[in-house]
This record gives structure tokens, sequence and C-alpha cells, in this order.
């Protein structure tokens, strides 16, 4: 069985969550970030440099790199072809979740930061009203995303202090936040709300409403000074 854009069992984290979870199987798709159309706001919320996409086997093997700047390319030069690609992807790991008696959870944005909610696909609004049956979820950088009329599509905002203005939107942005924290032990509240651990599971779509993801720093994140991960001590 051959996924040409969806990574299916490669992610430790998507791994995690397969082995926890009872009713959902998940899987990711990884781009490579390398503009503002892939990532709008890597400028305005400084995460650039301490993206997930040098973190793992994506900052260790030159082929992976090399393996996500093609999926990228396909994107950006041949939109098309890329959207049939992903649909023929998406019904493979369909079949393969109804052998498992699993429902299909998709991460779409995992290095990336697409607004999926406006590509039409073949007739549909998008890809979600392509596939009602699975469960579409994503991390996203943009807190003016609207996707409420989408039943089978949840977003978790990051958020960072890099920027003054962006920082301001923690109140306004109805999604749950995920926060990058710089020290190992997560708090256990963050600006007025309940901090979960972000790491011992991916599938976000499944976190309780009003929460904070405590995200652990990983890879160059880890040296992050921008205000994009946050430093527990200075919460105090």
């Amino acid at each position: 069985m051959g996924y040409k854009l969806l990574s299916v069992n490669s992610n430790p984290k998507i791994d995690k969550s397969n082995k926890v979870s009872e009713k959902y199987w998940s899987c990711i798709m990884h781009l490579r970030p390398i503009s503002t159309k892939i990532c709008p706001y890597q400028d305005i919320a400084k995460c650039k440099d301490a993206c997930l996409n040098t973190a793992g086997l994506g900052g260790v093997y030159p082929s992976i790199q090399k393996a996500r700047q093609k999926k990228t390319d396909l994107f950006l030069n041949d939109r098309d072809e890329f959207m049939q690609q992903l649909v023929k992807d998406i019904n493979t790991f369909i079949r393969a979740c109804q052998r498992k008696d699993k429902r299909p959870a998709i991460r779409l944005n995992g290095t990336s930061d697409i607004q999926w909610e406006y590509i039409e696909i073949d007739g549909y609004e998008n890809i979600f009203a392509m596939f009602p049956e699975v469960q579409f979820y994503d991390y996203t950088k943009i807190p003016t995303r609207k996707i409420d009329h989408i039943p089978n599509y949840h977003l978790t905002w990051s958020y960072s202090e890099a920027n003054d203005k962006y920082a301001k939107m923690f109140d306004k942005v109805p999604n749950n936040k995920a926060v990058v924290f710089k020290n190992k032990v997560l708090p256990s509240m963050f600006k007025g709300l309940k901090v979960i651990d972000g790491d011992t599971h991916d599938m976000r779509f499944l976190d309780e409403p009003n929460s904070v993801v405590g995200l652990k720093a990983k890879g160059k994140a880890r040296q992050d000074t921008s205000g994009f991960v946050i430093n527990v001590i200075q919460l105090a």
C-alpha cells in the first residue's frame, strides 16, 4: 500500500495517538514550510526557525526534506495534480481504516498552514465536504480562520508572544490554544486556562474546550528566544 502525500506509521506522535485511541486511526501530511505561501504567519509569529520541520527525523535525514520539498513543489506548481493525488491517498487510508474498524483522522498541515477550506476539489467546496466521514484536524497560526461551518474539521490556534498584536489575540480566538513551553515541566494554568499535556497524543479534536495545549519545545525550538517558545519561569 503506497502513499505519495500522506505519511502513515512514520511520525512518532501520530503513532502514539494510534496506540492510545480505540476509535480513530490517524495519519499526517508534511510539506516544507519554505515561504508564506505555505505558512502565511511564519514571520509574524516568529516560528520559522523553531518550526517542527526540523524536529525528529526531519532534522536528521536530508532525504526527508527532499521528499517534503517535492510535495511542496507539486502543491505550488500543479495544484490540480496535487489534489487528485491527495484524494487517492485519502481513499487508500479510508480503506485501511475500515480493515482496522477505526474512523480515519487526518492532519493535512503537519508542517504547513494551508487554508484547505478555500480549495475546491471536483465540484466540492473543499476536501472536508468531499470526505464527510473523515475527521480532519490541524494546528494553525492564522487567528482569523473561520471553520465553524465545517463539522469534520478541528483547529487549534498556535500561540506566540513574538508579536504584541498577535499575542493580544489570545482572548479573541475561540479555538483551544497550543503553547510551546521551553521548560520540561508544563504549568498547570496559562492566562487563566487549564493546561493539558499535548504531547500525550496528537488528536487535538478530542481535547476539552477552553484549554491550553501545552507542548514541550523540540528540535531548534529549544534554543528559541523570539517569543514563540514560552519560558515557564517567566509565568510565576
